[in-house]
């Protein structure tokens, strides 16, 4: 039949990321390993929603750091996840001790949030409504910089000095509860499981990596920067 006008204008980029990649078949999940001058970047393309993807991020990346002392950062869209680290991940290692495996998954989970930004974005959240955190005078709001700083603190002190905090059980429960559909997650990785799982070393970033990459640099960059930086990559993507 006539292709609708939204795919037409998809094609320029789909024919890239095949050329650089691959389009995955639904019986396949795609995987590409990209280096950079930042680092290491291991892509994840899944199509389960932002949400399993946020969690699915926490989990891969506590049991790649199990196998080796690793730090990442981590940023997801509706389709797929970055894992940024500085490090070679050992990605061939991950996939054979079980990366995507269903099994312990609720002990897996219980170590990866304690782990990760997660845990603090949903505790600043608790501690707000807990009239723990100073959010300013009426009129003036403390600078967000400074609330994410003091937050950050709180939860590394009670997690460290404090584990059975009555604020840090209800952070996790509200993780497990509102942030994830454990049982979305668990079909999502019975699922990967089943399916191929399609591994390429892409020589730049694909048009699937590019919007993730542009929405974990918007946390750190200021627009004008973001903007040149988009531009840079925008151009490199059209390259050959």
């Amino acid at each position: 039949g006539e292709r609708g006008p939204e795919l037409k204008h998809l094609e320029p980029l789909l024919a890239v990321q095949a050329r650089l990649s691959v389009i995955p078949r639904q019986d396949e999940c795609l995987i590409e390993y990209i280096e950079s001058r930042e680092g290491h970047h291991l892509f994840v393309y899944p199509f389960e929603g932002r949400v399993v993807h946020e969690i699915l991020g926490a989990l891969l990346a506590w049991r790649i750091a199990r196998l080796t002392p690793l730090s990442f950062s981590i940023a997801m869209n509706d389709y797929g996840l970055e894992l940024l680290c500085d490090q070679e991940i050992p990605l061939d290692e991950a996939l054979e001790a079980g990366l995507f495996s269903p099994d312990k998954l609720d002990e897996d989970l219980h170590h990866s949030l304690n782990q990760t930004e997660m845990g603090v974005r949903k505790f600043r959240e608790v501690a707000r409504v807990a009239g723990l955190v100073f959010q300013g005078f009426p009129g003036r709001q403390a600078p967000t910089k400074h609330l994410h700083a003091s937050t950050s603190l709180l939860y590394q002190v009670f997690r460290d000095y404090d584990p059975g905090n009555l604020l840090l059980q209800q952070t996790e429960r509200e993780v497990i509860d509102y942030q994830i559909d454990i049982e979305r997650l668990r079909a999502a990785l019975t699922r990967l499981q089943g399916q191929h799982l399609h591994v390429t070393r892409p020589g730049r970033f694909t048009p699937f990596a590019f919007p993730i990459m542009v929405d974990r640099l918007r946390e750190r960059l200021s627009t004008e920067k973001l903007a040149d930086r988009i531009g840079r990559m925008q151009v490199q993507l059209k390259g050959r």
